[in-house]
């Protein structure tokens, strides 16, 4: 398979809501492929991938029906927690950061909407620790590949 298939491959896996740019990472690398092109297509895709997200979840009206369905504990919550809007997006940058299972930035545009937060800030936190997680994942993989190569 030519490398740009892959690299294509490394941006479609960087959009999809389940691998994100972790997944694309790992892909690449184990392709053999350029890791820091690796690593920006894979941003590239996880990136390119918000805005829809974002549009699709405030066309689809989800916010009402969370709110709808936690109502007693979401009014309760959003009046005491007043003080917690100076760090919104830096908790949100931190949760998205981290790369573990499911803290990608697909559900940090679901918190975002379900919390009501400015989607512009929301989008630029997002952004932010997509490319931390990323830079993470790269650095843990290249060791990793290093250690073992170094053993055997």
């Amino acid at each position: 398979m030519d490398a740009w298939v892959n690299y294509l491959i490394v941006l479609a896996i960087g959009a999809s809501p389940i691998l994100e740019v972790r997944g694309a990472v790992i892909f690449g690398l184990g392709m053999g492929l350029n890791p820091w092109m690796t690593l920006a297509l894979g941003i590239i895709g996880n990136i390119a991938a918000l805005p829809v997200a974002f549009w699709v979840l405030q066309h689809a009206h989800f916010r009402e029906f969370m709110f709808g369905l936690f109502r007693k504990t979401a009014e309760k919550h959003m009046h005491k927690n007043k003080n917690f809007e100076l760090y919104e997006e830096l908790a949100l940058f931190a949760f998205v950061a981290i790369p573990l299972p499911i803290t990608g930035c697909y559900l940090g545009v679901l918190i975002s909407e379900i919390l009501g937060w400015n989607w512009k800030r929301s989008f630029l936190a997002i952004s932010a620790g997509t490319v931390v997680s990323g830079l993470l994942m790269l650095l843990g993989a290249e060791g990793v590949i290093k250690l073992v190569n170094f053993a055997t």
